[in-house]
């Protein structure tokens, strides 16, 4: 698996293995795109299995989030490692998403 897209209801999961960025950005796109262009503004990003973000991935999930809220959606993610929870705390992103610890809190959160 590198990248895969579930729905749970009103919710779309994206989960990958790899690195958010580098190689590996393209991928990971085209499946959270398709969940804005499909109707699912809502979006959970599954970091369980993910190797890293670089600067070019943090760009991108920016640009979701603002997509999403434009259509009152959000975009929320789970199961950060720690290294990747400290870049989001250093990066003060933090603040511009909801971080959960596992995958049913954070689809549940969107009610």
């Amino acid at each position: 698996m590198t990248t895969k897209l579930s729905r749970y209801s009103s919710v779309a999961v994206v989960t990958t293995n790899e690195e958010i960025g580098g190689e590996a950005l393209p991928t990971f796109v085209d499946k959270a795109d398709s969940c804005v262009q499909d109707g699912y503004p809502n979006i959970v990003i599954d970091c369980e299995s993910v190797t890293s973000v670089d600067s070019s991935g943090l760009e991108y999930l920016l640009d979701l989030q603002d997509r999403c809220e434009e259509l009152l959606g959000a975009v929320k993610l789970c199961n950060l490692d720690d290294t990747i929870r400290t870049i989001f705390r250093i990066t003060r992103l933090k603040r511009r998403f909801e971080i959960f610890d596992d995958l049913d809190s954070a689809v549940s959160s969107f009610g």
